[in-house]
């Protein structure tokens, strides 16, 4: 029986391992958020003026609040026996809820930039942004490209201008 246990536990393994490399695989293209697809978007230039990392706060979804009660409630069911055990199980499902929202919101966290750029107008503006390599640095020229409804990010100037 124990042998069957660490068969299905490897392969088990195996399965998560692969399926958590085959996402975390970019394919060497540059991701950009799902909103700028299929928009028109301005491009105008401007000098770094500063920056700095910021950290971009995660999201809690019901898949925390669930995850976190099954497995809390899992953990408490193995406490006691009879009525102790209910409510072992019962106080678990609430404190893993509890726990679980707050390691969702933890793991979706973003390291990001904080990029305050003088434009060519004269005018300042400052973008947040998920951390890429390389990253922004005050004196650097840049392209902020903005879209309709106000989204904006910034990109390093020598890479937009050898697009076209």
């Amino acid at each position: 029986m124990e042998l069957k246990t660490k068969g299905i536990t490897g392969a088990f393994s195996t399965i998560i391992f692969a399926l958590l490399c085959g996402c975390a695989s970019g394919g060497g293209y540059e991701t950009v958020p799902r909103s700028s697809a299929g928009t028109t978007q301005t491009i105008d230039q401007g000098t770094v003026v500063a920056a700095r990392d910021v950290r971009i706060e995660g999201e809690s979804s019901q898949l925390g609040l669930y995850g976190g009660g099954i497995m809390g409630s899992a953990v408490g069911s193995t406490v006691g026996s009879g009525d102790g055990q209910v409510l072992a199980s019962a106080g678990g499902a609430v404190v893993g809820a509890v726990v679980g929202k707050q390691v969702e919101k933890a793991m979706t966290s973003k390291i990001a930039q904080e990029i305050t750029i003088e434009m060519d107008d004269g005018s300042t503006v400052v973008v947040v942004q998920e951390l890429q390599e390389p990253r922004f640095n005050a004196g650097e020229r840049v392209s902020v490209l903005e879209a309709r409804g106000g989204y904006a990010r910034v990109r390093h100037e020598d890479y937009t201008v050898s697009q076209f």
